[in-house]
């Protein structure tokens, strides 16, 4: 079954451009791997279009990018979901045994717990000033800690989903910005409240 330290030497691998040799569960473990290079992509995209000194049409251009992969990662959550279910069996029962977030979702999270950890750990490497390096070597024990913690966390959900004491919903991505017939509509929306 799919552990923290499984995800985690997805992660690592993904970051350090190493093969993962996927033994069991290679459709999960892909998905897990496009996971993080979709969160990864995202990164990229969101720091192009803090460069402002671009030119408006580049921001425009790369926040449309960055919605059209904020969808590929959310369809890319509800396969995890969509998977883990089928291998698990998972079926719903009493409100107080759901969880409302999914492990797809708590897996997303991670990946971008690992991707904040390699910016901060890259960054270390070349920071001269010792209180900046002090300062990223605290946010790297942050990062790290809740790691940890939410990497435990996950490990004692699969256990309980396994033996059916809990269970989650698959949640399906519904999304309005990405929908060009809508975007007329909206605009007359905001024409009434343009603080909305």
């Amino acid at each position: 079954m799919l552990n923290f330290e499984t995800i985690a030497k997805i992660f690592s691998d993904f970051l350090d451009d190493t093969p993962t040799v996927f033994e069991s569960d290679a459709r999960l473990s892909n998905l897990i791997r496009s996971n993080i290079e979709m969160n990864q992509k995202l990164w990229n995209l969101e720091d192009s279009a803090r460069m402002i000194e671009l030119g408006s049409e580049h921001v425009a251009v790369t926040k449309r990018e960055i919605d059209k992969n904020n969808q590929i990662r959310n369809d890319l959550i509800m396969e995890i979901d969509v998977e883990i279910a089928n291998q698990i069996g998972v079926s719903s029962g009493h409100q107080e045994r759901f969880y409302s977030e999914s492990p797809g979702m708590i897996i997303d999270r991670l990946a971008i717990l690992f991707i904040k950890l390699s910016v901060i750990r890259d960054l270390l490497l070349v920071v001269k000033e010792n209180d900046l390096q002090n300062e990223y070597k605290e946010k790297e024990n942050i990062i790290l800690k809740q790691m940890d913690r939410i990497g435990n966390f996950l490990d004692y959900y699969f256990t309980r989903l396994v033996h059916k004491e809990i269970f989650f919903e698959i949640q399906q991505p519904v999304k309005i910005y990405n929908d060009n017939r809508i975007r007329k509509y909206i605009k007359i929306l905001k024409k009434k409240d343009p603080l909305k």
